[in-house]
C-alpha cells in the first residue's frame, strides 16, 4: 500500500473508505488518514465522517456495545496526533447532523479540539453548547487541559455559574485542575476566581487543587498531580508569588495552611537549586 503522505496513498485510502464493508479495514484506513502529515489526508477524511452511510459501515450503530467502537479509534487518533490542522475538521463534523445523530460521538471530538492548540471563539462556542448537552464535567477538564485564554475564560464562567451546585463545582475543580496544576494559567485561575467573587468554597477548592493534594479529591482519577520538580523556573516563581497574594487576600482554612506552606517551601528550594 502506498505511503499515506502521498497523493497516491491518500487516494488508495479513500477508495477503501468508499467501498469496503470490512470494519477493521475501514478503521485502519481512516486512522491512517487521521494521523498523516499531509493536510490533504484530513481533507479526504472529513466527508466520510459526515456521511451517515459510511458511519453505518464503520460501526454497528444499532448495537449499544459497538456503535462507536471503530469511530472512537479514528477520533482518538486525531487526539493523539493533534495539531491546529485538525481543528477545522473537528468543527465541521461536530456540527454535522449525520455525525450528531449519536450523542456518544461528540466526546471524542471535544477531546481532539482540546488538544488542537489555543482555542478560538468558534471552538469555545462548541464547548459552551456542549455544557448544556450533558458535557459540563467533561468540558471543565478539557478546558483546563487546553489552558488557553479563551478556554480558561469559559471555565471561569462555568465555575461562577450559580445554576450549578457549589459541591459539584468543587468536585470539578479538583478533577480538572490537579492534573495540569503546573501551568501558569491554572495557578492564575485561583486569582481569577477571587476577582470574580466566587463562593469561598469554590475559591478554596482551586487553591487546594494547586497547593495540596488528596486522592479522594479526584474521583475516577486516582493518579497523583505532576511533580513540581519538573516545573519551569517561571512556573515555580509564579506559584510562590501567587501564594503570597492569596494569603494576603483570602482567609485560608487552617487545614490548608500547612500543606500550602510546604508546597511554597518546596518551590523555593527548587528555585534555590536552580539559581532562580
Amino acid at each position: 500500500m502506498a505511503d499515506v503522505n502521498t497523493p497516491e496513498g491518500i487516494e488508495e485510502r479513500k477508495r477503501i473508505l468508499a467501498a469496503s464493508t470490512d470494519r477493521m479495514e475501514l478503521e485502519s484506513a481512516a486512522t491512517q488518514l487521521a494521523t498523516a502529515d499531509d493536510p490533504a489526508a484530513l481533507e479526504a477524511l472529513g466527508p466520510f465522517l459526515t456521511d451517515a452511510a459510511f458511519l453505518e459501515r464503520l460501526d454497528e450503530v444499532n448495537d449499544l456495545s459497538q456503535k462507536v467502537l471503530h469511530l472512537s479509534q479514528v477520533l482518538l487518533a486525531l487526539t493523539r496526533f493533534a495539531s491546529p490542522e485538525i481543528v477545522p475538521l473537528c468543527l465541521k463534523i461536530v456540527n454535522d447532523p449525520a455525525f450528531r445523530s449519536d450523542p456518544e460521538r461528540k466526546v471524542f471530538v471535544l477531546q481532539a479540539l482540546a488538544e488542537g492548540g489555543p482555542m478560538d471563539a468558534e471552538t469555545v462556542e462548541v464547548f459552551r453548547l456542549a455544557n448544556g448537552e450533558g458535557y459540563f464535567a467533561t468540558s471543565a477538564s478539557l478546558l483546563a487541559r487546553n489552558s488557553s485564554p479563551l478556554a480558561m475564560a469559559l471555565l471561569l464562567s462555568m465555575m461562577l455559574d450559580e445554576g450549578e451546585t457549589i459541591e459539584y463545582r468543587v468536585d470539578l475543580l479538583h478533577s480538572a485542575l490537579i492534573p495540569v496544576r503546573d501551568r501558569i494559567p491554572i495557578i492564575e485561575f485561583a486569582g481569577r476566581l477571587l476577582a470574580g467573587n466566587a463562593p469561598s468554597e469554590v475559591l478554596i477548592a482551586a487553591i487546594e487543587s494547586i497547593y495540596h493534594y488528596r486522592p479522594d479529591w479526584r474521583r475516577g482519577h486516582p493518579g497523583p498531580p505532576p511533580p513540581w520538580r519538573k516545573a519551569s523556573v517561571e512556573v515555580l516563581k509564579y506559584l510562590v508569588n501567587m501564594a503570597a497574594f492569596l494569603k494576603k487576600s483570602v482567609t485560608i482554612p487552617e487545614a490548608l495552611q500547612a500543606p500550602m506552606d510546604r508546597t511554597v517551601a518546596m518551590a523555593q528550594a527548587l528555585l534555590a537549586r536552580r539559581g532562580g
